[in-house]
């Protein structure tokens, strides 16, 4: 699949989603309302549980007090039938039985013929008080109660009156529980309290578990909590009601932005033309990314790279366009434009900093007439930039027509400018183009640098790079360094110079010169 293909193809699929973009969210939008309906629903009868437990606990104290203030002899029928009219007295509490200690002496309606200990009890928050959740004893046989004591009496409560609550939902399961053992107390009759048990701990207030949502809400006055659940079928009813209102919202949204699109798009006009409107607007802009000196640590200079900011919503790197400019014959205007940036942006700071060049580059056709010479050397003896500050830099695809481009070639070199063979190794030069062309310097391609210390091919065919650049006296530069392995690797085979996000990537030029100012931009002494 070709470039202009996989651009139409990620067009399409971008015009899909944009279009159905409001359609997803509007079920997202659905999902959501319906996860936090019935998140609110659970809550709102987990709530309602837990008052209701309140409720319990607020008769239970009030039955015992009432209880304490019997002054009679203890399991006499006095002292029964006055427990027996605390129990008609509240909704909630089953039976009181006078207890010394773990031994249960007499009930409402029962004394047994010996007292009835009981075992441990399931929590005991004080000393003077016990709770037992679940025992069948002998004043209520066959049924499993909730006792609890404090002092002489114990309340009998039975275990659904702590939290039982109506509701139309059929599939509602729910516990209540102790958050200091997580022992529960109270559930419902289809709960599986082994699994209730073992969702109790859960740091999540709202998780779902096999097909069912669960919601735990802790009461803020007693360490217990509630965990109710509902089958997900409630859910989904919540769900498709939600998506019956948000749906045709996403829908209208859909149309309506595809004809918005529709109409944008015939509007725009060709990629062509696109770049010769961010020309007139001056919206390309020049990044510079430093060149290193490594053997003495210091910046020597940088290469002026041309951006397009804004170019279907990313930045366009030069690789981009200039084919593009190429095509609608506007390479000498991007040329024209560069040049001009270069010395705006860096003019002054270049005159003030005889130490430091801008290597620009150029393109094959811009070899084939001396106009530049003329132009650069304008700007320069303007700026009172000094020739050897300015280096000129081509591909080396650039050069194929060596005979053609020798002579401007050589009228750079004879105005005072340096010319450079850009991306070196990946074009069709050899020993003899490089000797005819008598240029001054060789930049190593990124492509290999990325490799050298991974790839056998690689070393290889920069060692040979460089072989080449010494034998011809030219300097080397290394492109794209990344690591400290690369540069090291570079330094000990003579490369004196290197560009790459290791130093420091390509930056506005105010960055560069706040970058150039620093003590110490940056050390490279370990690498080398």
């Amino acid at each position: 699949m070709n470039r202009s293909a996989r651009r139409n193809m990620l067009r399409v699929v971008g015009i899909i989603m944009v279009v159905l973009l409001p359609v997803m969210l509007a079920l997202w939008f659905a999902e959501l309302r319906a996860v936090t309906e019935t998140r609110s629903q659970l809550e709102s009868f987990a709530q309602l549980a837990l008052d209701k437990t309140e409720r319990v606990i607020g008769q239970v104290e009030l039955a015992r007090q009432d209880a304490e203030r019997f002054s009679g002899p203890v399991c006499s029928p006095q002292h029964q039938q006055y427990m027996l009219n605390i129990v008609r007295g509240r909704l909630y509490v089953a039976d009181v039985i006078y207890a010394q200690g773990r031994q249960f002496l007499c009930s409402t309606t029962l004394k047994p013929e010996h007292t009835y200990t009981i075992p441990d009890a399931s929590y005991t928050p004080t000393p003077d008080v016990a709770a037992w959740y679940f025992r069948d004893t002998p004043f209520f046989p066959g049924y499993k109660m909730t006792y609890i004591q404090k002092g002489n009496y114990v309340l009998v409560i039975n275990p659904l009156s702590w939290s039982e609550v109506m509701s139309t939902d059929r599939t509602l399961i729910w516990g209540i529980y102790n958050t200091v053992n997580n022992a529960f107390f109270s559930f419902s009759p289809n709960a599986d309290v082994s699994l209730l048990s073992s969702l109790a701990g859960r740091v999540k207030d709202t998780f779902q578990n096999q097909n069912r949502f669960y919601t735990v809400v802790h009461s803020q006055k007693r360490p217990i909590a509630a965990i109710i659940s509902t089958s997900s079928a409630r859910y989904y009813e919540m769900l498709y009601h939600q998506a019956t209102l948000t749906l045709p919202l996403g829908m209208i949204c859909s149309i309506i932005i595809l004809l918005v699109w529709s109409r944008t798009h015939r509007e725009l006009n060709s990629p062509g033309r696109r770049l010769h409107r961010a020309l007139n607007k001056r919206q390309l802009c020049v990044h510079y990314q430093p060149i290193m000196d490594i053997k003495t640590n210091q910046c020597v200079g940088a290469e002026a790279l041309l951006r397009w900011p804004g170019f279907n919503g990313a930045v366009m790197s030069p690789a981009e366009f200039i084919p593009l400019a190429e095509k609608e014959g506007m390479i000498e205007r991007i040329t024209d434009y560069v040049v001009e940036e270069v010395f705006n942006d860096l003019g002054y700071f270049l005159g003030n900093h005889p130490h430091l060049y801008v290597s620009i580059n150029l393109s094959a056709s811009d070899f084939h007439s001396s106009r530049l010479i003329a132009m650069i050397s304008e700007k320069a003896q303007y700026y009172a930039v000094r020739a050897r500050q300015i280096k000129i830099e081509v591909t080396e695809r650039g050069f194929i027509d060596v005979p053609k481009t020798t002579p401007v070639i050589q009228a750079f070199r004879q105005a005072g400018y340096e010319v450079a063979i850009d991306d070196f190794g990946t074009g069709y030069s050899n020993l003899h183009n490089l000797y005819s062309l008598n240029v001054d310097i060789l930049k190593i391609d990124k492509s290999f640098v990325d490799t050298l210390t991974t790839n056998s091919t690689s070393h290889l065919i920069v060692e040979h790079i460089i072989e080449m650049a010494q034998s011809l006296r030219l300097k080397a530069i290394a492109e794209g360094v990344e690591t400290a392995e690369q540069v090291a690797w570079l330094y000990k085979r003579g490369v004196q110079y290197c560009q790459g996000w290791y130093f420091a990537k390509a930056m506005p030029p105010q960055e560069l010169i706040a970058w150039l100012r620093q003590p110490e931009p940056l050390s490279v002494a370990q690498a080398s």
